[in-house]
């Protein structure tokens, strides 16, 4: 029996044709964000419970930690997508693998890497070990205070940590830098704790931004009501894993960020997480689903409360009949 007819086949061939110059044009319009007036795209990568930041400007671009370990291959499937060859600067937050477990795999590829910005903790375990092996000659210290450029309109300023290491905590000590786009800016919080949040308005830092990538994965130790008053964003990014253990991100934090009038979106709930900017306004890519005030877990579970509420109450209305 003739399975496939000419007919068929021609179709077959112009849809696969179609498909593939629809994915050509889908990686391109992404990589271009906002197209010839974009200053920078930010992509927050779908790394799972982990955070994993691709800084693309016309100038200079900027990785700002990998994710876990386990994906490292996904990571580099991303940068593969946006034909990254080479890093101005790779920035690990702090040591914990979460953060610098996939940077082993950029930094033993072929994408050139110029130099790697890091908190200056250290750690005893082996992911450490074969990054900061990697690393070797191409490490800087973050000191708060430091200004880098990235583009004529583009820099960024390290807001923490302070050196000598101000706390014992290495999530205190992480990396927090401001972005400054035209008249937008992001702030990446790392895995900053409220003491670290303290330190940086003790210090009269200038926090204020329309993006912020939530710290700690939307721990409930960090983004405090004061915090986030001087920060006063637009949007909240968390990166975070489905169900992961450590119940993130919880509802203390997003609940600041709702009350506060926040649109928040999460990797759990969207995957990648795209913005551009042109240096006015803040452009999110791909329609993202906003994060609700409840996790989607606990609406389920009222539902299911609900449900049977209601199937009892209307036996309980049968028997009384």
């Amino acid at each position: 029996m003739k399975l496939y007819g000419t007919a068929n086949l021609q179709f077959i061939f112009a849809f696969l044709l179609m498909l593939f110059s629809a994915s050509i044009i889908v990686s391109t319009s992404i990589r271009m964000g906002c197209g010839n007036s974009c200053l920078v795209t930010v992509y927050f990568f779908d790394v799972g419970q982990g955070d994993a930041i691709f800084v693309d400007t016309n100038g200079l671009d900027m990785l700002i930690d990998g994710g876990p370990r386990k994906a490292g291959a996904a990571l580099m499937g991303y940068l593969e997508a946006l034909n990254v060859s080479r890093i101005s600067f790779v920035v690990a937050t702090h040591p914990h693998e979460d953060h610098i477990g996939g940077l082993v795999a950029v930094l033993n590829s072929s994408i050139n890497v110029d130099a790697v910005l890091y908190s200056g903790e250290s750690a005893t375990t082996q992911v450490y070990s074969n990054f900061i092996s990697l690393a070797q000659g191409k490490v800087t210290l973050a000191e708060r205070g430091q200004e880098y450029v990235l583009s004529d309109d583009v820099n960024f300023t390290v807001l923490n940590p302070v050196q000598p290491l101000e706390f014992s905590d290495s999530n205190s000590n992480s990396i927090v830098l401001r972005l400054q786009a035209g008249n937008v800016a992001f702030l990446f919080a790392g895995d900053a704790t409220f003491d670290a949040e303290e330190s940086m308005l003790n210090a009269g830092l200038n926090v204020a931004s329309q993006v912020l990538k939530v710290a700690h994965h939307g721990s409930r130790y960090a983004t405090s009501a004061t915090f986030l008053n001087d920060v006063n964003p637009e949007y909240a990014v968390i990166s975070a894993g489905v169900d992961n253990t450590y119940g993130h991100p919880h509802v203390e934090t997003v609940q600041r960020l709702l009350e506060k009038g926040v649109t928040v979106y999460g990797t759990y709930l969207s995957g990648t997480i795209i913005m551009s900017t042109d240096g006015q306004t803040v452009q999110v890519h791909g329609n993202p689903k906003p994060v609700s005030e409840f996790p989607q877990g606990v609406v389920l579970c009222l539902i299911l409360v609900l449900v049977t509420f209601f199937v009892f109450w209307i036996k309980n209305l049968r028997r009384s009949g």
